[in-house]
């Protein structure tokens, strides 16, 4: 018997029927749109998902170079490291890895304090490791005390750690710290060379970086036997420098004596080959210590002041004027004029030092008694444009060319039109109001010394590749100009071996060995005009006189003892070198030489 259903039935079995289709027709949906986003994944995209896997899993790894080192040399060419690596740490936290902070904290600065002279604050430490999410944190930069970094390590405290560093050192302390230079975190944190030699040769010394590319595992690792190089490491090349480590030491032991002895503010000793241009030593008081440079509030102690500042040398420059006169053919040794004492010009009287008077006298007894009016007679013959252009051709307004950062040049702007006037000529001509700096002045000398030819002072001699080969430089394949006529050159060389025998270089002088050399005294302008009575003191000399191998100039700033005369203070810590000289080289005595020669 069939059973009829009700109306009510009929909506209820057609409502439900309703609802298993939708059902139906969700899933259906749901199974297409699934289906096509699979294929979209599996084929559409598939390159570009296994791009994107592969690159998720793709590390980089930059490998930093190990910087080059600095050497010095000795007179048997053995090399003495004066700028090195050496391990060191960086000690770093990961602060969500601290399980208390305030402990922690309170055990590093007890630790710091025990074993650093400036270290961080308890708050500063307190406040980096307080950063919850931080995975990284550094505390401490060039960590050396291994008696430290045990002591923390031993501590095992869970998110601090060290990272081992290659860390520049100095062995040698303050020794040539101006010619060295340091190096130092900029502002990209990057290490970089800063000043001295460091910043010259900074791209030699650096290397290049290498990176490595691979595959990490899961802890974001490269898995090395997986990894290729996207780029080579290239290491840095070390440096064979000129230097002699004990000309250098002896130099700066003559330099600091004569400046506390003198009660001077500072002081600069060069020691160069006279044929070559080779600095053997450039010495600097007062200096740093290259190790504790942060320590230096001072940042203009970091400049070299042999080749970074100019001063108004005085009467050594009348031995340029006096050369100048002989090439040009204006002057003999043997011309005289009469000297009164004094000489007048534009409103100004200018005399010779203490007031003396001469009469008549010839061009030798000029440069032995550094007679102004006489280099004012010699200048006057020369003429303005003359001068200026020896000058010039000495090479006072152009930098010598040395490796040295930041060179500076000379200033004849007081030769020069429109500037000029005739009081300018006359002061010019015995070193006054004109400029030049320390290393431009021995290389002026170097010309006369070395048959009237130019030399390029330079510091660097070889340089050595990572796998230890020597490679030359090119400092040796300058060529050398003829500034003057060789003959001028060894008048000129005569009459300085006269300024030492009969003149103010007397104390320079060592019996048995023949020296030339010229002194000079000037005093410091003042940067509101005119001068001060702070002097500065300076010598040139060159030696041995008959065969010239050295020349060594000696320069001292605002002494309080011994003012008014170079002759009985730079000239002392001159021969103090030039005794070391002679018996680091056993250099035999050449005066009977000279005698034979008279």
């Amino acid at each position: 018997m069939r059973l009829r259903l009700s109306s009510k039935e009929i909506r209820e079995e057609k409502s439900f029927s309703k609802r298993v289709f939708g059902i139906y027709f969700f899933a259906i949906s749901i199974f297409l749109l699934l289906s096509y986003r699979l294929y979209t994944i599996q084929v559409i995209q598939h390159n570009n998902f296994i791009e994107v896997a592969e690159a998720s899993r793709k590390t980089e790894q930059v490998i930093s170079p190990k910087r080059g080192e600095i050497y010095f040399q000795d007179k048997e060419n053995n090399l003495i490291a004066v700028a090195t690596n050496r391990l060191c740490y960086l000690l770093y936290a990961v602060p969500k890895e601290i399980e208390n902070h305030q402990e922690t904290s309170h055990f590093l600065y007890e630790t710091f304090k025990k074993y650093l002279i400036d270290y961080p604050s308890l708050e500063e430490i307190l406040k980096k490791l307080s950063k919850a999410d931080d995975p990284y944190e550094p505390l401490l930069k060039e960590v050396t005390d291994e008696e430290m970094v045990n002591s923390i390590k031993e501590a095992n405290i869970k998110g601090i750690y060290f990272q081992e560093q290659d860390c520049r050192y100095y062995p040698y302390d303050n020794l040539a710290a101006q010619v060295i230079g340091f190096v130092a975190e900029g502002e990209d944190g990057k290490i970089k060379g800063r000043y001295g030699l460091e910043a010259y040769y900074d791209s030699l010394l650096s290397g290049e970086k290498g990176v490595l590319s691979g595959f990490k595992d899961a802890f974001g690792r490269l898995i090395h036997f997986f990894s290729f190089k996207d780029k080579e490491l290239k290491n840095g090349v070390s440096l064979v420098i000129t230097i002699d480590k004990n000309i250098q030491l002896a130099a700066e032991k003559a330099l600091e004596k004569l400046i506390k002895g003198r009660d001077a503010e500072r002081g600069n000793i060069i020691v160069m080959e006279v044929k070559t241009g080779k600095i053997l030593a450039m010495a600097n008081y007062p200096n740093f210590n290259l190790n504790e440079y942060k320590k230096i509030k001072d940042y203009s102690l970091f400049l070299n002041p042999v080749v970074q500042e100019r001063y108004e040398p005085g009467s050594v420059i009348k031995t340029i004027t006096m050369t100048a006169g002989l090439d040009a053919s204006k002057v003999t040794p043997e011309t005289t004029y009469v000297d009164k004492g004094y000489y007048e010009i534009g409103g100004y009287k200018i005399v010779n030092y203490n007031n003396e008077v001469y009469g008549k006298v010839n061009m030798y007894k000029v440069l032995e008694r550094s007679i102004n009016t006489g280099a004012i007679f010699v200048a006057n013959q020369l003429g303005v444009d003359l001068l200026r252009s020896y000058f010039k051709k000495f090479g006072f307004t152009e930098p010598t060319g040395i490796d040295l950062p930041n060179e500076i040049v000379g200033d004849l702007s007081n030769l020069e039109y429109p500037k000029y006037n005739p009081t300018y000529l006359a002061t010019a001509s015995y070193g006054v109001g004109i400029s030049l700096t320390p290393i431009r002045l021995i290389q002026s000398y170097a010309v006369l010394a070395n048959e009237g030819k130019s030399v390029t002072p330079y510091l660097l001699e070889r340089m050595i590749d990572e796998t230890g080969n020597f490679l030359p430089s090119n400092s040796l394949s300058e060529s050398q100009e003829q500034i003057i006529k060789p003959e001028t050159a060894q008048t000129i060389m005569k009459m300085l071996v006269s300024v030492i025998e009969n003149g103010f270089g007397k104390n320079a002088k060592i019996k048995g060995y023949s020296l030339a050399g010229k002194t000079g005294t000037s005093f410091i302008a003042d940067k509101r005009g005119g001068y001060t009575d702070e002097e500065i003191h300076t010598f040139v000399g060159i030696f041995p006189a008959t065969n010239p191998r050295f020349v060594v100039l000696v320069k001292m700033e605002k002494p309080k003892y011994g003012k008014g005369a170079a002759s009985y203070t730079v000239t002392l810590a001159f021969k103090e070198v030039e005794e070391f000289l002679i018996n680091y080289y056993n250099i035999p005595p050449d005066e009977i030489e000279v005698s034979s020669k008279k």
